[in-house]
Order: structure tokens, then C-alpha cells, then sequence
């Protein structure tokens, strides 16, 4: 069984996670706006931005990794299908729960964020974007 203290703590790094996310997203809008001014400068400079962003995500993801790792075979387990939303039977207790309600909201944000990746993705790189070249 998972302790209090370990769903809290992932859920603090989702939460981190969501406000990495926003970010992602609201500089993705600011990014397809300069593509459709052709403003090249702001173009490098958001992509630089989201990159920032995105490696915060990566950093996020690694330390849940280790989080899962570090505990018990049966509970790492657990933690990994909380945290994949991919639960069998959803958690009783309010930190299960809230865990669950953050992992969904940041799966919901992040399939945002995708759709409007791609989108920029295609109007900046047309066929030679990554989408186009791998069929997405």
C-alpha cells in the first residue's frame, strides 16, 4: 500500500508537471502566432523558451521514474499505473485520488499541447515537418 507521503510527493511533481505544461502551451500559442507573422526572431526565441519548459517536464518525468524504482517492487508498480492513469481500480484514499484527477488533467493538457504542435509544426515546416515526414 502506498503511503500518504509518496502520493503526495508525486502529486507535488505533477503539479510542477501541469504548470510546465501550461507554460508549453501558452508559448505554443505565441509560437504559431510568429509563424504567421514570419517573425523569425520570436520563432528561435520560442522555441528556445519551450525547450526550457519541456526539459523541466523531462526532469519531472525522471524523478517519478526514480520515485517508482526506489520503492518496493509491488508498490513501484502501483505508483506506475497511478501514474499512467492506468489503474485497475482507482484509489480509495484522497491522496490516491487526487493523484489520479492530476495525471488526468496533465494528460488533457499535454494532448492539447500535441495539437498544436502539430499544427505550427506543419504551417513552419510544411512537408519537411516532423508530422508530415512520419505520417502523424
Amino acid at each position: 500500500m502506498l503511503s500518504d507521503q509518496t502520493l503526495a510527493a508525486a502529486t507535488a511533481i505533477q503539479r510542477k508537471m501541469y504548470t510546465s505544461l501550461t507554460e508549453v502551451a501558452d508559448l505554443t500559442d505565441q509560437l504559431a502566432q510568429a509563424v504567421d507573422r514570419r517573425d523569425q526572431v520570436s520563432v528561435r526565441m520560442f522555441l528556445s523558451m519551450r525547450q526550457e519548459e519541456i526539459d523541466q517536464l523531462t526532469n519531472c518525468k525522471a524523478i517519478l521514474h526514480r520515485q517508482c524504482a526506489e520503492l518496493p517492487p509491488e508498490d513501484g508498480a502501483l505508483l506506475h499505473q497511478l501514474l499512467t492513469g492506468k489503474v485497475s481500480q482507482p484509489p480509495t484514499s484522497p491522496d490516491g485520488q487526487a493523484l489520479l484527477q492530476q495525471v488526468e488533467r496533465n494528460r488533457t493538457l499535454l494532448e492539447r499541447v500535441r495539437r498544436a504542435d502539430r499544427a505550427v509544426s506543419r504551417r513552419l515546416g510544411g512537408p519537411t515537418s516532423y508530422y508530415a515526414k512520419n505520417g502523424k
